[in-house]
């Protein structure tokens, strides 16, 4: 029968035990605000002064057609973590089996241990303009801030990995005061740019020559989009289907594509106002340093970033859990604090951030574009939402094998995330030329979701895990 984490301290992050009805906290708007704070985040700003390079047209199609569409199957995976009150990884144990599922494990830690270091560095980048107004240390961009940058990390790191460790119930809070402050932010940051510019002006601006195709910014969107992989993780704490599914939808969606908007306007902003587009500036920091707006707006990016990055951290330790099916999730929040530390110096050994930003979204794409397709795949069109809680919270027998009907490994499964991951890495990084026409997301989810429906529909692979089972007939 399926277990449910209810006794003690570490009830509060549940592991992967299920999350019965009655102990879940998360209302509509909690989930609205996580995913709307989580969305509302420094990464989010300087995705939009990317994507400026084609020009603010672009930007307003990306953040309000083209995300919110990739994002509806996203929330459908939000739908099955609510109902079976199961974590992102569990969720994948039909699609993956109930020892690959950890490999799926392993493949959210490492996806979500990623994102501090990205955002620790914007947010260093504010502090430098801080310690610059504290202490008179050189701001960034300036000869000798190296060193004041990697304070900046340093403070940010640590206060984050502190706040991890304390769990869901802090992250709650945290992502409503950040979305307060965030909107208040990005709310000033428009105004001053649409007070000096006229808002035609600006959506008719015409960039320099960009180096990248529309094709390009749809594979890092995915990237992007469907690397926020704890959704499970939440959505299993949700009150209702609405609120694990539309509340998050909207949340992130209204977040992210915001802040994209905003990111771009201020890089459009920047270059009206200095006659050059560098997208290394595209970030919060250099933005608003080049408008002028002052210490406090740069302290809003930093305690914003240190929300996001708690919210990361903890869909990280969760899939750890996961992966090695641990009972003390606790212990796990401790090891991810310290490692975070450390990976948030890895943008400093690239040439450039939008390098390092580049090749990390790349990575993200061929991680979950292949598993967000599968469990999507698996659930709603072979199984037909017909999957029972005690398959997935299924104990062991002494020999250390399932007795999950779902078996151990789904090898449909897995042949199938293979040849997706491989086809997403051989158009991202080998065949770029078709890649820039076709995009490398879009092949890579087709030859997934065909190879699995083939072996499973029409070879039967997996033909007796998916079989009803059967009342015993009264004698």
């Amino acid at each position: 029968m399926p277990q449910s984490a209810t006794t003690q301290h570490d009830t509060d992050e549940y592991g992967t035990d299920q999350v019965p009805h009655d102990k879940r906290e998360y209302n509509f708007f909690h989930q609205f605000s996580t995913w709307f704070g989580s969305g509302v985040n420094t990464g989010s700003w300087y995705f939009g002064g990317m994507a400026a390079a084609l020009g603010m047209v672009f930007v307003f199609q990306y953040s309000l057609i083209y995300l919110p569409l990739m994002m509806i199957p996203w929330a459908m995976l939000g739908w099955i973590a609510y109902k079976h009150g199961a974590t992102t990884v569990v969720s994948s144990t039909a699609a993956f089996g109930v020892s690959g599922r950890r490999l799926v494990g392993w493949g959210e830690f490492f996806g979500m241990i990623g994102w501090p270091s990205v955002n620790t560095y914007i947010a260093a980048i504010s502090l430098t303009y801080v310690f610059h107004a504290m202490f008179g240390w050189a701001a960034f961009g300036s000869p000798g801030s190296t060193w004041p940058l990697v304070a900046g990390i340093v403070t940010t790191s640590v206060a984050q990995g502190v706040a991890v460790v304390i769990g869901q119930r802090a992250i709650k809070y945290l992502e409503m005061v950040s979305m307060v402050l965030l909107v208040a932010l990005g709310i000033w940051e428009s105004i001053v740019v649409l007070q000096h510019w006229d808002f035609n002006k600006v959506m008719s601006v015409r960039m320099p020559t960009h180096s990248h195709s529309v094709a390009f910014y749809i594979d890092l969107a995915f990237g992007f989009a469907w690397g926020w992989a704890m959704i499970g993780d939440f959505a299993r704490l949700a009150k209702s289907g609405a609120g694990a599914t539309l509340g998050s939808w909207l949340g992130i969606n209204i977040g992210q594509g915001w802040f994209m908007i905003i990111g771009g306007l201020g890089v459009v902003g920047v270059m009206l106002r200095t006659g050059t587009y560098d997208p290394n500036n595209s970030d919060p920091s250099s933005i608003v340093a080049s408008l002028g707006l002052g210490t406090i707006a740069f302290l809003v990016v930093f305690f914003a970033t240190l929300s996001t990055n708690i919210t990361v951290l903890y869909g990280s330790g969760i899939g750890l859990v996961g992966a090695t099916k641990s009972k003390s999730p606790k212990k796990y929040l401790i090891f991810i604090a310290i490692l975070q530390f450390f990976m948030c110096f890895l943008p400093l050994m690239f040439a450039s951030f939008v390098d390092y930003f580049e090749f990390f979204l790349g990575i993200l794409g061929g991680i979950f574009i292949p598993m967000w397709t599968l469990i999507f795949v698996d659930y709603f069109i072979v199984r037909k939402r017909d999957l029972k809680d005690e398959d997935l919270f299924a104990g062991a027998n002494r020999d250390g094998s399932t007795k999950s009907r779902l078996g151990d490994w789904n090898v449909a499964g897995w042949i199938s995330a293979i040849l997706g991951l491989s086809v997403f890495y051989l158009l991202n990084y080998g065949l770029t030329g078709i890649a820039a026409v076709t995009t490398a997301s879009f092949p890579a989810i087709a030859v997934t979701a065909g190879c699995y429906l083939v072996l499973t529909l029409m070879f039967g692979m997996g033909k007796h895990a998916r079989a009803k089972v059967l009342p015993v007939a009264a004698k």
